[in-house]
């Protein structure tokens, strides 16, 4: 049992040396508004089971208050996929048996697991406490168990502060670019499955819709790409699972790849339609030659889904190599080859680079292969190009500390 610099005395000694007084200052000021303190003091002296039992209560109570707070549609959800009693009303929760309000908070993410077996252990020895006889009688550290879980774990804690789905929905349909705070991503973190589940769904429904203005529709892919590293593995794939029921036989397109990418759900996508997204990419990266401008919307469109992050192998080499040429460029030629020996798109070559360090080692081995490989095996015979091809190698080597 943890101590925290409380004193325990064996049974027996007077309860006003237990320390259980001291435990009594953590309880919010809410719960101390109820003359529950005074109430368990008067009892203590007397009845320490009585006292202990009224704390537990209370710690019941309060549990039950706090999956209010977080509302009954997500306490129905989470009771209906972990098998707990249903949930239609409020007054559902509050008529929940103690065992299974103790599961319910612990699924909705108001206690965590060791947190969880605490308050259940006090429940079995509250229950004991109820039925004391010549087999069983309270000890002080019964009284000290229940009193100090009840109020570390329950009664000093404030409700948690759920993310709501409007909040989400109020940021992205502001006027201009999100920023998105570390307060919002703290609680959309610690929210549950359903509703980082409903966030998602929401940003994906807006991120889609092209009735939106851009601004809402920018801010929306914004907040997925904030949101996806702390999303829920399974709430991912669910995400991938609703983008692809809204493709037709056309299969991905760029729109729905962005948002893939936005949210992480881009992986999780059937291996088909990526080999025919990606070979639709690899042919237009075929076709557009030297125009520097058409290489940098390319270029952009790429980043934007990821990069090379989720190719299939059968296009990964080819994609690579185009991108590769862009980023080499070609010799210059007459007055201005003194001042910039290679001719390449200036806008293209910065988003070139990051995809390229992006895919690391992946893109390292590829790399070194297309060197012995037309064309960049003969661009590459001139240092100028050679140099330009070997910046990007570096940035896939991993750096020693």
């Amino acid at each position: 049992m943890e101590n925290n610099n409380y004193e325990i005395i064996p049974a027996g000694e007077p309860i006003s040396k237990s320390g259980i007084q001291t435990l009594l200052n953590g309880i919010r000021p809410v719960w101390k508004g109820r003359n529950l303190i005074e109430r368990v003091v008067r009892l203590l002296p007397i009845d320490p089971s009585s006292a202990c039992q009224r704390l537990f209560n209370a710690a019941t109570h309060d549990l039950k208050e706090k999956i209010l707070i977080m509302g009954v549609d997500l306490a129905n959800e989470i009771a209906t996929n972990y098998k707990l009693p249903p949930i239609k009303r409020e007054e559902d929760i509050l008529e929940y048996n103690v065992s299974k309000t103790i599961d319910l908070a612990y699924r909705i993410g108001i206690l965590t697991r060791p947190e969880w077996r605490r308050i259940h252990r006090c429940y079995e020895i509250r229950r004991d406490l109820e039925h004391e006889d010549d087999e069983y009688e309270a000890v002080l550290e019964d009284c000290f168990y229940i009193f100090k879980s009840s109020i570390d774990v329950v009664l000093s804690k404030d409700p948690i502060e759920l993310l709501q789905v409007i909040d989400a929905k109020d940021l992205v349909e502001s006027s201009t670019n999100i920023s998105v705070t570390e307060e919002f991503l703290t609680d959309y973190k610690s929210a549950p499955k359903g509703r980082q589940r409903e966030i998602s769904e929401l940003l994906i429904s807006f991120a889609s819709d092209d009735a939106k203005p851009d601004i809402v529709r920018e801010n929306s892919v914004e907040l997925m790409r904030h949101i996806n590293p702390i999303t829920d593995k399974t709430v991912t794939i669910e995400m991938a699972s609703v983008l692809e029921k809204k493709l037709d036989r056309t299969g991905i397109d760029l729109k729905t790849a962005k948002i893939g990418n936005a949210c992480g759900a881009m992986g999780y996508f059937k291996k088909v339609r990526l080999k025919d997204f990606y070979g639709t990419l690899k042919n237009e990266a075929k076709k557009i030659g030297n125009d520097w401008g058409v290489q940098k919307k390319f270029c952009a469109k790429l980043e934007d889904i990821g990069g090379l992050k989720y190719c299939p192998t059968e296009h990964y080499e080819d994609l690579l190599k185009s991108i590769v040429i862009f980023y080499i460029g070609e010799r210059s030629y007459g007055p201005y080859s003194g001042s910039r020996p290679v001719f390449f798109s200036n806008g293209a070559a910065p988003i070139i680079a990051r995809i390229v360090e992006n895919d690391g080692i992946k893109a390292n081995t590829i790399l070194e292969g297309l060197r012995k490989k037309r064309p960049i095996k003969s661009d590459i015979q001139d240092k100028h190009l050679l140099r330009r091809f070997e910046d990007l190698v570096d940035l896939t080597v991993v750096k020693e500390e």
